[in-house]
């Protein structure tokens, strides 16, 4: 069976068309109890931290009396409740009873600074925070910042005798058995979650994901086998959302962990608990391959190796290639608007992202809009088997992102071969990736122009290395003639003023003057190249 179609006359290319076996009319949480009612004894999570292994039964309970509490406390269908969590036992649990709810959860980078975190609060307004014991102090401030009124902020986890505790949202209620999920609607216009990305300029927009898209995810993913899942992505990223929503598409168990990224921690997870599956960005996959364990482990149980977010490197891929004997790494390109896109899972072509996934349809446009035939580059566009509504309350940017059509802008520049195989060689704008997160050097460049001394400044993203694993934001800067103003003092700054993952790790660097165009906007192209000699510069020194 072909992996995709192209259809000559509209130019598209198509992935296999599949429908789901789950009624897209049905609301999220009607599916969710059906699933987990259906094998009650199904492990569906395990936590590699404490060892608790979590039924489908036991699930449901958790999940219904998240619902139960919260109903009591309130919450109402169209409520938004922000989730700034990691991964720990209960959270799974609390964003699918919000589903069933239709109380539309809003995912947040537990490591995100007060500015972030308020920016996501202000724009979406929750009725209620959940966070974790570290990042409580943070969610508080940021909530007193932008919220009129108090709203309650409930901690998981948590030792402190001065907050909300979640784990109050699980006392029994002694009606769990009568629970029955109410139809909410219009599963086409009720939301099911509200993720965050990263825009072209500035901080993220809330994408807004239907109980249609969601549903038909579920539905249209069934697999043959079913199996063990893992990745450190908590529910902020797309892919810690997807790799939920894989535990009841394919009746695979989910492994979590509240650490952060390590190469033991994922080598636990494929010799102890035998993963099968597993997603990483490849400035992780990097790490992995220069441990010095890494050739002794064990890597019988991992059938898929996904590695996507950023640019991944031929070199980086065969040397993972030579580790698995029973699988092989995939490259897989997504977007929190449409969800998965494309991956390689028929065969791997050097450069390539894959073809296009299941029930998804890929164009490549010019700067007009105008269709373009096999090997031609332009703008990628996507559209999924259900359609993306928009942004959250962003009506200029949601025009912006969707053509006419229904296919979504995705700010790559690619072209296609003869064989419906994708291949990324730009991004239209200037936002990068440090870590698999989205860097706006806009943003840097505002927080760096308002320090004392700085004429000018223009941030690009310097590779780490030189398999591009990931890019470091580094910054070029003009000083005011007679300024004292050092490096060290414009990374405290900037330190102090934005999340870690947006820090100047490639370093400042000052210059006589930025390269511009006859319009006066600074080459960003060449400011990179003046940045990288520099580099070179010292290092030769």
């Amino acid at each position: 069976m072909a992996l995709c179609t192209y259809d000559e006359a509209s130019r598209t290319w198509y992935g296999v068309q599949r429908v789901s076996i789950y009624n897209p009319k049905a609301n999220v949480g009607e599916v969710l109890n059906h699933i987990l009612l259906r094998t009650p004894d199904r492990i569906i999570q395990i936590d590699m931290d404490t060892g608790s292994r979590l039924s489908c039964a036991e699930f449901r309970m958790r999940m219904v009396r998240f619902a139960q509490h919260l109903t009591d406390a309130g919450l109402r269908k169209g409520d938004i409740v922000a989730m700034a969590n990691g991964n720990s036992e209960n959270v799974a649990p609390l964003a699918c009873a919000l589903m069933t709810l239709g109380a539309p959860f809003n995912p947040l980078a537990p490591g995100f600074n007060v500015e972030d975190m308020a920016h996501m609060l202000r724009l979406t307004q929750p009725k209620m925070v959940f966070c974790d014991d570290d990042n409580v102090e943070v969610v508080r401030q940021a909530v007193c910042s932008v919220l009129d009124g108090e709203i309650p902020i409930y901690v998981f986890e948590s030792q402190r005798d001065d907050v909300k505790h979640a784990e109050d949202l699980l006392i029994p209620t002694g009606k769990e058995e009568q629970f029955m999920p109410t139809h909410l609607g219009d599963s086409h216009e009720l939301l099911s979650m509200i993720l965050c990305s990263s825009g072209t300029t500035g901080p993220p927009k809330g994408v807004c994901v239907t109980h249609a898209q969601t549903v038909s995810t579920i539905g249209c993913y069934p697999t043959a086998k079913p199996a063990t899942v893992f990745n450190f992505s908590p529910l902020y990223w797309g892919t810690g959302v997807y790799m939920l929503l894989s535990t009841f598409a394919s009746g695979s168990t989910r492994l979590i962990t509240r650490r952060l990224f390590s190469e033991e921690t994922f080598f636990e997870a494929v010799e102890k608990h035998r993963a099968n599956f597993v997603f990483m960005p490849p400035s992780y996959a990097s790490q992995v391959l220069r441990h010095e364990r890494t050739s002794q482990v064990d890597f019988f149980s991992l059938i898929m190796l996904a590695i996507g977010g950023s640019y991944v490197s031929e070199g980086l891929r065969d040397r993972f290639d030579r580790l698995l004997p029973n699988g092989r790494t995939y490259n897989t390109v997504g977007t929190s608007e449409v969800g998965w896109a494309t991956n390689d899972i028929a065969k791997r072509k050097p450069g390539s992202v894959g073809t296009p996934v299941v029930n998804v349809s890929v164009k490549i446009v010019d700067d007009d809009g105008n269709d373009l035939e096999v090997g031609e580059k332009g703008h990628v566009m996507l559209k999924g088997a259900e359609p993306f509504i928009g942004y959250y309350q962003n009506e200029e940017a949601t025009r912006a992102t969707i053509d006419g059509r229904g296919f979504v802008h995705t700010g790559d520049i690619g072209y296609f071969d003869e064989e419906g195989y994708l291949y990324l060689i730009d991004r239209e704008k200037d936002i990068f990736k440090y870590g698999g997160f989205h860097v706006s050097p806009s943003e840097l460049e505002g927080v760096v122009g308002q320090i004392e001394g700085v004429i000018e400044v223009c941030v690009v993203a310097v590779p780490a290395d030189e398999g591009r694993m990931t890019e470091l934001p580094t910054a070029a800067v003009v000083r005011a003639a007679g300024s004292p103003l050092t490096a060290e003092q414009v990374m405290k700054v900037v330190d102090g003023k934005v999340s870690d993952f947006k820090r100047l790790r490639g370093g400042v660097h000052f210059v006589e003057c930025l390269p511009k165009t006859q319009t006066g906007k600074n080459v960003r192209r060449k400011v990179l190249e003046m940045v990288l000699d520099l580099v070179k510069d010292k290092t030769v020194a």
